[in-house]
């Protein structure tokens, strides 16, 4: 298993949807996803690594996003808010041209929260993305403060040796 905390900076994010409603911000303490003057008819994404949902992570971001030689990818990050936010989660597979799989869960997030998502690599999959879509109304402050990625390898099978 390798596992590595990517760096948690806001380069690595990309609001989309209602893109006017979301500020992004970093601290010592983490990332800020600022919510501003939201609706509920509002799609409020914030998605790690580039790209649209179709598409694949750009060169920039493919090291990070890579499933390499693993079959699993667990991704786990704590989130935190001051209020209750029910949150849709959207974990995506892509080739090298476009999107393969897309799954969907959800979490509600109120005070520190900590989020671990299981992605299981289907057949042809070289990338992985995270899509965030925050259900809320009003102004709201959400903050990441870890992001985890860790890759599951198969052992191989070696031969079996007796000894007699």
């Amino acid at each position: 298993m390798s596992a590595h905390s990517l760096e948690l900076a806001s380069y690595q994010f990309f609001p989309q949807g209602n893109r006017e409603k979301i500020l992004l911000e970093e601290d010592a303490d983490g990332v800020w996803f600022d919510f501003q003057q939201a609706d509920p008819t509002d799609k409020l994404y914030i998605q790690l690594f580039d790209q649209g949902f179709q598409y694949p992570p750009s060169k920039l971001y493919r090291s990070d996003a890579a499933f390499e030689q693993a079959e699993v990818i667990t991704v786990t990050c704590e989130l935190e808010t001051s209020q209750s936010c029910d949150i849709q989660i959207f974990k995506m597979q892509y080739g090298q041209k476009k999107r393969m799989h897309s799954e969907t869960e959800w979490l509600t997030v109120n005070g520190p929260t900590t989020c671990t998502l299981q992605l299981d690599r289907v057949k042809g999959a070289d990338y992985f993305k995270i899509a965030f879509k925050f259900l809320l109304e009003g102004d709201m402050r959400v903050r990441l403060t870890t992001l985890h990625v860790n890759r599951l390898v198969p052992l191989k099978q070696e031969e079996s040796y007796h000894v007699i």
